[in-house]
């Protein structure tokens, strides 16, 4: 094996596919990967060392004191698939190095696929359009392989006919042809005003999308949760930067009560003393939010409500195992 590559427990796949994921635009398939690692059962099987292909351009600074920041890791996880005819490898890179060392990184990436006989390289990636961020994002598709160009309509994926693919995620695939490794890339469609914010609506409609293309299952209610949420907040920062820039009002949502909006109006022009009950009240919200994830709509209800979501903001990006995605 190479000296690049450190391997720590050696597996024997079934006709294993390939998932890998670096950060991007709207982090759709950093975010997606993150999400797989954290909802499926899986081992750390190796990793790439990063001091060939990173560098430290600066410290950390925390309380004053300076700290060596950790160089970015590119792990490689394993999945035994009990349910279908393929396992799943998952490479997840923190980073996507300095241009002149991709190449270098997405061969050593290659390589260790060849080593464990990898059927297939599947990559995701974003791509902006004329979309509003509350549209359900479409799914598109390239591949280096004709007969994975037919499978596309099935799946509900439409042929990227022409463009670009930037970065490792794309980049890889070019790599593993020339080692004669099939590849596939799916791209959900982000609003072209949301390219540098986090887009886990655009990761669930890949994953939905790999999940029937792979064989391979998992839960996606916390991703459907997360995907709300972020919405939620791109409409709460979408009104104030109307009113910033137009002098808008805000104008109630047909239907809401009164008394609603008045609370609402009251929370923002005031600081709201939370009863001691309150707060025990979160307290067993977020204990049941933990053990059934579709309870944290109500929880982030009651947070909103009494204007306390920005305390436990941290807390509760949490319960979706994802704080970073």
């Amino acid at each position: 094996m190479d000296p690049m590559i450190r391997v720590e427990k050696e597996i024997n796949p079934k006709s294993p596919i390939l998932l890998a994921t670096w950060p991007g635009m709207g982090n759709v398939a950093y975010g997606a990967g993150l999400y797989i690692k954290e909802n499926l059962e899986n081992i750390k099987i190796a990793e790439i060392k990063p001091e060939y292909f990173f560098y430290r351009t600066g410290v950390q600074i925390k309380n004053g004191i300076v700290e060596i920041p950790q160089l970015p890791k590119s792990e490689f996880f394993y999945h035994q698939n009990k349910y279908g005819p393929r396992d799943l490898i998952l490479f997840i890179g923190e980073s996507q190095p300095v241009l002149e060392k991709e190449y270098d990184l997405a061969i050593k990436v290659v390589e260790l696929a060849r080593y464990y006989s990898v059927s297939e390289i599947v990559t995701f990636a974003a791509t902006p359009v004329n979309i509003s961020h509350k549209a359900i994002p479409g799914v598109w598709g390239v591949t280096t392989d004709p007969l994975t160009l037919r499978e596309f309509p099935s799946l509900g994926v439409n042929v990227m006919n022409t463009g670009h693919i930037g970065g490792l995620n794309g980049l890889i695939l070019g790599v593993g042809k020339d080692y004669a490794i099939k590849g596939t890339c799916f791209l959900g469609e982000i609003p072209f005003y949301t390219v540098k914010i986090e887009n886990p609506k655009a990761s669930l409609a890949i994953l939905k999308v790999f999940i029937r293309y792979s064989g391979i299952s998992f839960d996606l209610n916390g991703l459907v949760q997360m995907a709300r949420f972020v919405e939620e907040e791109i409409d709460k920062v979408s009104k104030s930067t109307k009113q910033t820039l137009f002098g808008e009002d805000i104008i109630p949502e047909v239907g809401a009560k009164e008394d609603e909006i008045s609370e609402k109006e009251g929370l923002d022009r005031e600081e709201i003393v939370v009863p001691p009950e309150i707060r025990n009240k979160i307290e067993y919200m977020f204990e049941m939010a933990s053990k059934d994830i579709s309870r944290a709509g109500e929880l982030k209800k009651e947070l909103d409500k009494w204007g306390l979501f920005q305390e436990y903001e941290d807390r509760f990006l949490d319960l979706f195992g994802k704080k970073r995605m």
